[in-house]
């Protein structure tokens, strides 16, 4: 019998000086190194890993397949790795046991101590080598297909902590005293495949503010590449953009009556908390890629090579254009976003009043 366990105790005690050699030298992930040595280390616990790259979109689609891979792994302690910056979100969503970013101390030690076959790292079939054709279906299926199991997308809900909303309705407040609708506006910067020409955005945005809303445009001021981009001045609106941590753009767009933007981060976000949106998409199927919570509309061209994301040798377009020159987002005008909005606008002021309605009639 003693034979037996003194191999387990050895095992686990050669773990702990590793672990405490690591977290001596990389203080700053205390708290995970903690968390690892109580979890794996102590209660014996399996360590898995699921780790993804690129944008928000791409993470909280992923987030759908971890209650189908947790059923898979019962007894696991479950690492998310998500890519720069995103941590919080990945924590405000609760289906993890623990978070942390791309190429940290911890990452770098998880990816040396988990065995392979509890590792995942999804590569969606364009970003094989070569480059495969995509499937027509919802992004969170396409990432539960390729890990072998199904998504969930309801599971994925982020929370705000009290603090912060808190925080951000004072500031609300500040600049929107009398409670107009809040209009959430995000133009990029992102891939410029995606984008619609800024001065379009302009129009739009002083058409909005001409029916009364309050305009707050979100985003940061570097793209994807991470270049400095400026942000030219609109009229009328509120300048928020690189002024908010990720939590605190959750916690305005909670706040918001409708969100407008292109396929990025935010729009992503706003989708996933059921935000009322309007989507701009040319190469990728915007209903392929949204949350289905907020049942956003899309807004897109006609162009046949609209969607040219799904082609059978990959994608036909790459990060920063295409042979068409993106006329797929430029032949979006201003009068169909408009349209959109307003169209969002008063079936969510409907839905409003019938909200109202039906609590006075319980009351009386």
């Amino acid at each position: 019998m003693g034979r037996r366990i003194l191999p387990v105790i050895v095992a686990r005690g050669l773990r702990f000086i590793q672990v405490v050699a690591f977290a001596l030298l990389n203080i700053s992930d205390l708290p995970l190194w903690t968390q690892y040595f109580v979890n794996v280390g102590l209660k014996g616990r399996t360590l898995v890993v699921l780790e993804r790259w690129g944008g928000i979109g791409d993470l909280i689609c992923l987030l759908a397949s971890v209650r189908g891979l947790r059923a898979r792994h019962p007894a696991s302690w479950f690492v998310l790795i998500t890519p720069y910056g995103c941590a919080q979100l990945g924590l405000a969503t609760r289906l993890c046991d623990a978070v942390t970013e791309t190429q940290t101390s911890f990452h770098r030690f998880i990816r040396k101590v988990c065995g392979s076959e509890r590792y995942y790292v999804p590569l969606l079939p364009d970003e094989r080598t070569p480059p495969r054709s995509r499937s027509r279906i919802h992004l969170a299926d396409e990432f539960a297909q390729v890990l072998g199991t199904s998504a969930d997308l309801e599971s994925v809900a982020l929370r705000t902590p009290a603090r912060v909303r808190g925080r951000i309705i004072k500031r609300l407040h500040d600049v929107n005293p009398e409670g107009r609708p809040i209009i959430v506006v995000h133009s990029g910067p992102t891939w410029p495949v995606k984008e619609w020409p800024i001065e379009r955005w302009s129009e739009l945005m002083g058409k909005i503010a001409a029916n009364g809303s309050v305009i707050i445009r979100v985003g940061t001021d570097f793209d994807p590449a991470g270049r400095y981009v400026s942000q030219e001045p609109v009229p009328n609106t509120i300048n928020w953009i690189g002024r908010l941590a990720l939590l605190d753009l959750v916690a305005l767009l909670e706040q918001a009556s409708i969100f407008v933007g292109v396929d990025s981060g935010p729009l992503h976000i706003a989708t996933a908390l059921g935000v009322p949106s309007v989507g701009l998409f040319g190469p990728t199927d915007g209903r392929l890629h949204v949350h289905p919570r907020a049942r956003a509309v899309i807004v897109s061209g006609t162009s046949s090579c609209l969607g040219c994301h799904y082609g059978v040798t990959g994608p036909g377009h790459w990060k920063t254009g295409c042979a068409n020159d993106i006329v797929c987002m430029r032949e979006i005008t201003v009068d169909q976003v408009l349209s959109a909005v307003f169209r969002v606008l008063n079936r969510t002021a409907t839905r409003a009043r019938a909200t109202v309605t039906a609590s006075r009639l319980s009351v009386d």
